[in-house]
C-alpha cells in the first residue's frame, strides 16, 4: 500500500460525508521518537485517531486534545512535545522531542437554494467554489443544470420535510408561498434566510413574519431583498451579491471597502 493511502482514503470518506476531522502531521523530531517527519494521522471530532500514525502513547493524548482545540477555533495548531519529561503522566519516558502540526478540516456549511433559472445555476456554482455544501431544490427537468451541486432535490417538499437543516437558505422561486417557507425556516432556526424579491415584496413578507410571531431578534436572520447593494442587474451579478452577503455573514465581516476596514494588516 502506498505511504499514507489509508489516511487519504479516510480523509476522502469524511469529506464525502461532510464530517469534521483533523489531520496531524509530524514536522520535526529531535532524538528518539516513534513518529517520523512526514507521518500523518486522521483524528475525529472527539480527538480519537481513526487512521494513520504520528507516534505512540507519548503523544496520542496531547495530539487528541490539540485536535479538539483546532476544530473549536478553526485554526491550525502546532504542538511541541518534550518526550523526555515526566509530565506526560507516563511511567516510561519516550525520550526526544517532536513537533506536530494539526490542521482542522471542518464540515462545509449547507447552502440550500430553492428555485429555477440562471440565478440558481450561478448560486450553485459560486457556492461550490466557496466550499459550501450546495443543495438545490428544483423541478426534475431542471436537475441536469446543476452539476456543481452536492445534491439536487426534485421532490416538492417543504423545508421542514427535508432530511437536512441548512445553514443558509435562498428562496429564489418567486413563489407565492415564500412567506410561509421563510416562516418555517426561521422557526427551524436556520441562521440565514433570504428571499430573492423586490423591496415591496420583502416588506410584505416581513409584515407577515411579524404577524405570525417572529420577533425582532429572529428577523435579524431574515434578508429580503437578498444580497448586498451592488446595483446588480444580471443573474450573475445578483448571485455575486447574494453570495457576498452570505460570506459576510459566515466570516463576520463588515462589508466595508478593504481600504477602510480595520484589523486586516
Amino acid at each position: 500500500m502506498p505511504v499514507h493511502q489509508n489516511v487519504f482514503e479516510e480523509m476522502a470518506r469524511l469529506k464525502q460525508s461532510n464530517t469534521s476531522f483533523a489531520v496531524a502531521t509530524v514536522v520535526e523530531i529531535k532524538g528518539s521518537s516513534s513518529g517520523k517527519p512526514g507521518d500523518k494521522a486522521v483524528y475525529d471530532e472527539s480527538g480519537r485517531r481513526i487512521a494513520g500514525w504520528v507516534g505512540g502513547g507519548c503523544v496520542e493524548r496531547i495530539v487528541g486534545e490539540t485536535v479538539k482545540e483546532a476544530l473549536a477555533d478553526g485554526m491550525p495548531h502546532s504542538v511541541h512535545i518534550d518526550l523526555k519529561g515526566d509530565d506526560l503522566l507516563l511511567s516510561i519516558p519516550c525520550g526526544g522531542e517532536i513537533t506536530i502540526m494539526v490542521e482542522p478540516q471542518q464540515q462545509s456549511p449547507i447552502l440550500l437554494v430553492r428555485g429555477t433559472g440562471r440565478l440558481v445555476e450561478v448560486l450553485s456554482e459560486i457556492g461550490s467554489l466557496l466550499d459550501f455544501r450546495v443543495v438545490v431544490q428544483t423541478p426534475e427537468e431542471e436537475a441536469a443544470r446543476h452539476p456543481h451541486a452536492h445534491q439536487v432535490i426534485t421532490e416538492n417538499l417543504d423545508i421542514d420535510q427535508l432530511q437536512l437543516t441548512p445553514d443558509y437558505l435562498v428562496l429564489a422561486a418567486h413563489h407565492p408561498n415564500d412567506n410561509l417557507d421563510a416562516l418555517k425556516a426561521l422557526k427551524l432556526g436556520v441562521p440565514y434566510v433570504a428571499v430573492v424579491a423586490s423591496r415591496k415584496r420583502g416588506r410584505l413578507i416581513i409584515k407577515y413574519l411579524r404577524e405570525n410571531g417572529v420577533d425582532e431578534q429572529d428577523l435579524e436572520r431574515f434578508h429580503a431583498p437578498a444580497g448586498l447593494d451592488l446595483k446588480a442587474k444580471t443573474p450573475e451579478e445578483i448571485a455575486l451579491s447574494i453570495m457576498s452577503e452570505i460570506v459576510l455573514q459566515r466570516n463576520g465581516g463588515t462589508g466595508r471597502p478593504m481600504r477602510l476596514a480595520t484589523g486586516n494588516d
